[in-house]
């Protein structure tokens, strides 16, 4: 519990000892922070604050696992109709970051933002320690290489960066 700061400006996660030990704060949108308070409350009313200090926990007081989850989600998208296309791999929550990252970079390419210098943000929030191991894990999607493409013509045109 003590990892997942609401009170701070702006809420933060602490993600700690990832795959490769790296420990890293990581900055949570508003709506986010909302869910997670939402959740805090609820889990007080129910007392499972006694159970554990483990945010995320069971009924019985254990913690989630990522593989719990992963099988909640799957369940889920198959109720909703959230299937494969053509054959293709079905949804995954890790999935869920290429996808959050590819959306994050297109939508700075059509802000005309600088993505190269908003790169190392991203890298945060995917765990990557380098800005060209987030480049290297992104899939070139068509929106993506077009948003990508219109941002480099307008600099061919004008000969700058906008």
């Amino acid at each position: 519990m003590a990892d997942v700061e609401l009170d701070r400006e702006p809420p933060v996660l602490h993600i700690r000892e990832t795959k490769v030990h790296k420990s890293r704060l990581v900055p949570l949108h508003a709506s986010t922070a909302a869910q997670l308070r939402h959740y805090q409350a609820m889990r007080r009313h129910l007392r499972y604050d006694a159970l554990s200090e483990v945010c995320f926990i069971s009924e019985k007081g254990t913690a989630r696992t990522y593989a719990t989850l992963a099988r909640w989600f799957t369940t889920r998208c198959g109720q909703r109709g959230i299937e494969p296309i053509n054959d293709a791999r079905r949804p995954t929550l890790h999935a869920l970051r290429h996808t959050f990252a590819v959306e994050r970079m297109r939508r700075w390419y059509e802000a005309g933002a600088d993505v190269r210098a908003l790169l190392p943000t991203l890298s945060v929030y995917r765990g990557h320690g380098r800005p060209q191991d987030t480049y290297w894990s992104l899939s070139a999607t068509p929106e993506l290489l077009t948003a990508a493409a219109a941002k480099f013509q307008h600099y061919a045109a004008r000969g700058e960066a906008s």
